[in-house]
């Protein structure tokens, strides 16, 4: 008995709970759908809604054919964590819609009613492109909402792929900008087939900015138009940069493979309605195909003229803020000065301001704390300067304004911003009338003794009592013999930087020989990654350590280099082929892992694999 009534209690507080949890979840009423679609192409709206629905009411679509819908679907969902109960309802109206002609269609807005309230969406408007040429079956598709979760395209593969099914493009915020000032690089990706991934990426060095990697994990793929085209696109990578010297920069060519699905015929066999209906004339390939986007220049224009003298670089807009410590102190005690430099530019490259104290105020290294935030529009945050000091002397005293100078570029003029004057009292040390020595001038300081004893020392008078020791060095065997050293020297190093100069003028020379140092410091850099578990950018560096002892060691610069003429050129130096197709194939191995999950041992074999190709080419190839 007290068994079952324990479970009518239990019952009864789970029916509580998980009400109370549905009850109290706010109602929100959505749509989902492409803002750019292809006319012709079939394509989804879904409706959503996290509460159940009394009455639904049906939007109007103005340039699309329904071709199906409204399909209704209902999913719950409860979790426990932590004794919080959470309960997810969700319902969802999709429809299958297609556009009739080329232009803007729009579909109104959908309503709903749950508990006697009235909900609806916001009307939205979807742009159709009349493309000059439709893609084959299959190699567009209804991609929208149909991804991978490692982020590749996962549309039905097509049957061929054409000139401009894959594409990458690089555009930056602004193409004119100040020193200093950020220029967002977005580099996108656009396909109109099944993507499974990319191989060999080849970004930009950045010549010339101060570069900072932003985070693309939060993009998602979206339906975008390019040259009168739909295309499927994504972010791939995207940075800021912040120029760093005036005139013509250039971000350089983006290369990489890019690997497509594509749905061909099995060789050698007949094409029957069974294969038909099961699929069994056809396999997936992957193709791939190598893509670049061309440079991209950026003028940067030099600050003008008229500079303040406390300008120093800084470029946005700012805000400064100065914070004594104790505005009265007791001699010989410790105390600070805070500045506090806030708002939005190129705050990591700003130098701290300078501070001007009182001359017995003894100054400490300064500490610099910081707090920044990175996003597409540039870095903004704050810069925190702590002065430590200690007087050393009583009385009143004024430490001046601090003056910092910055460029609004938007504005395209100098800013100066100041601190008030900051007063400050300082008492006598409560130690200092026990070490007072009698007879002690009046107005004069003890400190002002301890500087003058410091200051003046006294000039020995009388006879100073000098006596001769020893012969002179000079006319001496040895000084004839330390000067015939020091000629030979000079000879020997003249001969020396001569032969030196002349293998530094020499650029082939030079790369060949620092082709093994480079590659170590890389190898050491990847091996940190692989310590720390970072395989990503372990293969990064591993692929920057193989391919540039390659363009160094052979003289050929990276962007012409590929596995083909490694290949000729290592068998031209006598490199046994076996060596060269291990070397070829480290290569290949770190490439593929870049985008396939692997082990530590995995790591561990390739990078030894590569320190040991890399000691018996230094020792193979010859100059």
């Amino acid at each position: 008995m007290m068994l079952r009534l324990m479970k009518y209690l239990f019952a009864t507080a789970a029916f509580l709970v998980f009400s109370s949890a549905a009850f109290s979840q706010k109602v929100k009423f959505e749509v989902g759908a492409p803002a750019v679609v292809a006319v012709g192409e079939p394509f989804r709206i879904e409706f959503s809604l996290n509460a159940k629905p009394d009455g639904f009411t049906p939007p109007s679509f103005t340039g699309f054919d329904v071709l199906a819908g409204p399909t209704a679907s209902e999913g719950t969902s409860v979790s426990i964590v932590n004794g919080n109960v959470t309960k997810t309802v969700s319902f969802t109206y999709t429809y299958v819609l297609s556009a009739t002609a080329a232009g803007k269609g729009t579909v109104s807005a959908a309503g709903v009613e749950v508990d006697g309230k009235t909900y609806a969406t916001r009307p939205m408007t979807i742009e159709a492109i009349a493309e000059a040429a439709a893609p084959e079956a299959g190699a567009g598709g209804d991609t929208a909402g149909r991804r991978q979760g490692d982020g590749t395209a996962s549309a039905a593969p097509g049957t061929r792929l054409g000139a401009d099914d894959l594409l990458v493009r690089v555009s930056v915020s602004r193409h004119e900008a100040y020193k200093g000032q950020p220029v967002r690089a977005t580099f996108k990706l656009y396909t109109r087939v099944a993507l499974s991934g990319i191989e060999s990426p080849r970004y930009p060095a950045f010549n010339g900015f101060w570069v900072h990697e932003l985070d693309v994990s939060g993009y998602d793929w979206q339906r975008e138009t390019l040259d009168g085209k739909v295309y499927d696109a994504r972010v791939i990578k995207e940075v800021l940069l912040y120029p760093q010297q005036s005139g013509r920069l250039l971000i350089e060519q983006t290369s990489m493979t890019a690997i497509a699905q594509l749905v061909v015929q099995n060789p050698g066999r007949s094409q029957s309605l069974f294969d038909d209906f099961f699929g069994g004339g056809q396999t997936v390939q992957q193709v791939r195909r190598n893509i670049s986007a061309p440079p991209v220049s950026i003028t940067v224009k030099d600050f003008p003229a008229g500079a303040p003298a406390s300008f120093n670089g800084a470029v946005g807009k700012f805000r400064l803020d100065a914070v004594l410590g104790e505005q009265t102190v007791a001699a010989n005690a410790s105390d600070a000065y805070v500045l506090k430099l806030s708002g939005s530019g190129n705050l990591p490259l700003i130098q701290a301001p300078k501070l001007e104290m009182p001359a017995s105020f003894e100054q400490y290294n300064m500490k610099t704390t910081e707090s920044l935030a990175y996003d597409a529009s540039g870095i903004s945050g704050y810069r925190q300067f702590e002065y430590p000091f200690i007087p050393r002397a009583e009385g009143s005293y004024t430490i001046a304004p601090v003056e910092f100078s910055y460029f609004d570029p938007e504005a395209a003029r100098y800013v100066t911003l100041a601190t008030a004057p900051a007063g400050m009292e300082v008492r006598p040390d409560s130690t200092a009338g026990r070490n007072t020595p009698s007879g002690l001038v009046s107005g004069v300081s003890k400190e002002d003794i301890k500087i003058l004893d410091r200051d003046i020392r006294f000039i020995r008078i009388g006879d100073p009592g000098l006596v001769r020791k020893g012969n002179f060095l000079f006319g001496s065997l040895p000084y004839f013999l330390a000067l015939a050293l020091m000629l030979g020297g000079f000879a020997a190093g003249y001969v020396y930087l001569k032969k030196h100069l002349r293998e530094m003028r020499n650029v082939t020379l030079v790369r060949n020989k620092k082709a093994n140092k480079v590659a170590l410091q890389r190898l050491r850099a990847a091996g940190d990654y692989m310590n720390a578990g970072d395989e990503r950018r372990f293969y990064e560096e591993m692929l920057r350590a193989l391919w540039g002892y390659m363009s160094d060691k052979l003289n050929i610069p990276v962007s012409n280099l590929t596995k083909d003429n490694i290949r000729e050129e290592l068998q031209r130096r006598s490199v046994s082929p076996e060596r060269v197709e291990r070397f070829i194939g480290i290569i290949t191995e770190c490439e593929y892992a870049q985008y396939s999950p692997s082990s530590s041992g995995q790591m561990n074999e390739i990078y030894g694999a590569a320190a040991r190709a890399l000691s018996r080419f230094e020792s193979e190839i010859k100059k």
